[in-house]
């Protein structure tokens, strides 16, 4: 799991982060210790971290959520592709099979028209099995370049 998909990884990133939203907290946090007289204290630090950390939390969630939901799309992505890849594959190869075990078994066709015919579909078969090689290599780069798309 990359830091991003956790709160803790998304709080790390926001809270180091110099944006406006952790100056205004961290203003506030002054703000509420100078009330109490805590400004230079240890409490009027706390409550300065408290205040960034409250205002970020929301946020470090949300987006920690989103990563894993997007985690779990591509992973359902690459299952499906890789699901409709072999079907895919596993048709062309028996359609194959099946057209050569006819031709094979029909005694009215020569041996050297058997031997044409076999050539011709085993040349489709192979000219079907790369348009699905290519179909595949050619998708968006989002699930090619995942990792956990297949590799022809």
């Amino acid at each position: 799991m990359a830091a991003n998909d956790t709160v803790q990884g998304q709080l790390n990133g926001i809270l180091n982060s110099n944006s406006k939203l952790m100056k205004t907290a961290a203003t506030q946090g002054k703000q509420q210790a100078n009330q109490r007289g805590l400004l230079n204290s240890s409490m009027g630090i706390g409550a300065s971290q408290n205040a960034m950390i409250n205002s970020a939390l929301p946020i470090a969630q949300q987006d920690a959520g989103y990563q894993q939901e997007l985690g779990k799309l591509s992973a359902t992505s690459a299952s499906n592709a890789w699901g409709v890849m072999a079907n895919n594959i596993t048709d062309i190869v028996a359609q194959g099979m099946e057209g050569i075990a006819n031709i094979n078994a029909n005694p009215d066709i020569s041996q050297a028209d058997k031997t044409k015919m076999i050539d011709q579909i085993t040349s489709m078969r192979d000219t079907d099995i790369e348009f699905q090689k290519g179909l595949y290599q050619n998708m968006s780069g989002f699930l090619r370049n995942s990792g956990l798309f297949p590799n022809l």
